[in-house]
């Protein structure tokens, strides 16, 4: 029975990998998937051996206090694949760990296929990465256009009036990589959403009122240090535009505490009147909103992809910042901009973060129709550029071609 260990590091990578698990074992039953990953994948037909929960951290410092648990699950996965012998190993993004594997299995293993499922981010930090990945990776599926020229070309971004480039240079070694290009997996995702038509009478959502939508994001250390933000500028919003109405997504039910506390210390005043918290539901969420204020990250791209205008935010501890503002090469974190290579929606980073810089752009949006339609067409074109198709069928497809399967 062939045998195929994945490696995914946090939520984004567990849902794209099990459109990959699921189309592998649709075409192939006899496979047996195992590995790293979350909920999405095990549902998916993976045989979890770790959970993501045990990898899933984010900034310099958090890496480095949980530094010893990470550890532990790098040198299992060592042993269960000496013990195991898969016949092909899948790394899901989360570059840090995953390429520090992957370098360590190609020189135990040379001859064992190591696939790439997303690319690490070389284009946005951490370029020489490229070398590692030519020299260990058999194939690499990207899912941006863009990004078939970085590794084909080996180009970095060049910079320019707040707009990027990729430039040209040659590989000083050759190398037997194949890179393809499968798309997003959001893009079927958003086609395949259908609005739930009593969303908002279940909620008790206002129909005659504008609705901006709150995503605080997944991650307990984004609602404890970007949450209070939104709230207070979401309080700021109100003062101008009392007709408008705010949904509160929480994205897991283990949140909520959280959410509450937050808004608790914000001294909110006529909450329920005012304000909807709605477990999940974050699609429902977006589509019925008018502007979306977003954490950075995954839910940021989807509601781009949505095609609705939002307010990107973020912030991590200072050394974390500090040190990633070092790394980072481009001048953009959300990828509708990136991949628009210029700026489209607005981005509210660490010090920027504030209701003072956010306001007037909701504000904008709320009120000049002009403003809020260009932002729009913008993002249809970022949702065209992304193509059509399955990334599942097409990773397995490209999968069971390199294993000859």
């Amino acid at each position: 029975m062939p045998k195929i260990f994945f490696v995914a590091g946090e939520t984004s990578g567990d849902i794209c990998g099990a459109h990959a698990v699921k189309a592998l074992k649709d075409a192939r039953p006899d496979l047996e998937l195992y590995g790293i990953g979350g909920a999405e994948m095990e549902k998916a037909g993976l045989t979890l051996t770790h959970n993501i929960t045990e990898l899933s951290v984010i900034g310099v410092i958090e890496v480095i206090k949980h530094y010893p648990r990470i550890r532990r699950v790098y040198n299992s996965v060592l042993q269960t694949i000496k013990d195991s012998r898969p016949d092909a190993v899948v790394f899901i993004d989360y570059p840090g760990f995953n390429l520090a594997l992957a370098k360590k299995l190609h020189k135990l293993y040379p001859d064992l296929p190591l696939i790439y499922l997303v690319s690490p981010q070389i284009w946005a930090w951490g370029h020489s990465r490229i070398n590692t990945i030519r020299e260990c990776i058999s194939l690499m599926m990207v899912m941006f256009p863009f990004e078939v020229d970085v590794y084909e070309k080996g180009g970095e971004w060049k910079v320019q009036n707040d707009t990027l480039q990729i430039t040209e240079h040659k590989f000083k070694y050759p190398s037997k990589i194949k890179i393809k290009h499968i798309g997003h997996w959001i893009i079927n995702k958003i086609k395949e959403f259908q609005p739930d038509k009593d969303f908002q009478t279940e909620n008790n959502i206002p129909e005659n009122r504008d609705l901006v939508a709150l995503l605080p994001g997944s991650r307990e250390n984004e609602i404890k240090w970007i949450f209070p933000t939104m709230l207070k500028s979401a309080e700021d919003i109100r003062k101008t535009h009392p007709n408008v109405f705010f949904l509160i997504s929480c994205a897991r039910p283990n949140l909520k505490e959280l959410l509450l506390n937050a808004i608790k210390k914000t001294n909110i005043q006529n909450f329920e009147q005012n304000y909807r918290l709605i477990d999940e539901s974050m699609y429902d969420i977006v589509h019925l909103s008018k502007v979306v204020l977003v954490t950075s990250g995954t839910a940021a791209f989807e509601a781009a992809l949505m095609e609705k205008p939002i307010l990107v935010l973020y912030r991590l501890n200072y050394i974390s910042f500090f040190l990633a503002r070092i790394a980072m090469k481009i001048p953009f974190i959300n990828l509708a901009n990136i991949i628009a290579q210029r700026r489209i929606v607005q981005e509210f980073i660490q010090y920027q973060m504030t209701p003072e810089r956010i306001v007037p752009w909701a504000e904008k949006y709320l009120d000049d129709q002009n403003a809020y339609q260009k932002t729009v067409n913008d993002l249809k074109e970022v949702k065209a550029s992304l193509g059509e198709g399955d990334l599942g069928t097409k990773a397995a497809k490209e999968i069971l071609c390199l294993l000859n399967l």
